[in-house]
């Protein structure tokens, strides 16, 4: 499963197929963004972040949906996932998005519901612990049991899994955490809540990544087909 570089300006894109789910990333940081405020502090630096996240995002799926980007609206559910207005709807077209860093990943289908995240890799205080916190207990052992060196990577990996699993199901992860249990290298479903579709239902996928990039995707379908689009400006 290999990354296929499309350079903007992007062009009329079909719908995947039924079943298939294209992932696309860029780096922001790569790209001729002249969107937002200027300023230097963390509130504008934030804020500049958030109006190209949402350039890019419009952009892509109206390349889907065959208008401009600045037509393209979206709303926000109830647990605060993002939807298509209901007039654009109507085409099935279903996203997700993940930002980590200048790292931003888009996740597109069509009538499937989908949850991507992506975490650059840091140092974290205590993996262990989180473990302990979040985790399952054979989860947690495990994770407790690797070198301290590999604990870091390996707790992002099974977060940005569960981070997936809930953005695909649409629910708050605080009410859902409790009662998912992953296997691991790489996360894979042992059990979810009881109001979820079965794990057989589930594709939880581990897409390649970036040096120094974890990432997870999940959608509520099984045996999903991938295709994986990096952004990057012309040169």
């Amino acid at each position: 499963m290999g990354w296929q570089a499309v350079v903007l300006p992007l062009g009329r894109r079909s719908l995947p197929p039924a079943g298939h789910v294209d992932l696309w990333l860029t780096d922001l940081d790569e790209l001729p963004l002249e969107a937002g405020p200027g300023g230097l502090t963390r509130r504008e630096r934030t804020l500049r972040r958030r109006i190209q996240q949402q350039f890019v995002l419009r952009l892509l799926l109206g390349s889907y949906l065959g208008r401009p980007g600045k037509d393209v609206g979206i709303v926000r559910h109830q647990r605060g996932k993002p939807a298509l207005v209901p007039q654009l709807a109507v085409s099935g077209l279903r996203f997700n998005l993940s930002h980590s860093g200048g790292w931003l990943a888009i996740a597109v289908a069509r009538g499937l519901e989908l949850g991507v995240d992506i975490e650059c890799e840091r140092k974290l205080k205590r993996p262990a612990d989180l473990a302990r916190r979040y985790f399952a207990t054979d989860e947690a052992d495990w994770l407790c049991g690797l070198e301290p060196e590999r604990q870091t990577a390996a707790f992002l990996a099974q977060w940005t899994a569960r981070e997936a699993l809930v953005k695909a199901a649409g629910t708050g992860l605080a009410g859902a955490l409790a009662d998912i249990a992953l296997a691991w290298e790489p996360a894979r479903i042992q059990a979810l809540p009881e109001n979820w579709p079965p794990a057989a239902d589930w594709s939880l996928l581990s897409p390649p990544m970036p040096a120094g990039l974890i990432a997870s995707l999940a959608a509520p379908r099984p045996d999903i087909a991938l295709q994986c689009f990096f952004l990057q400006p012309a040169h």
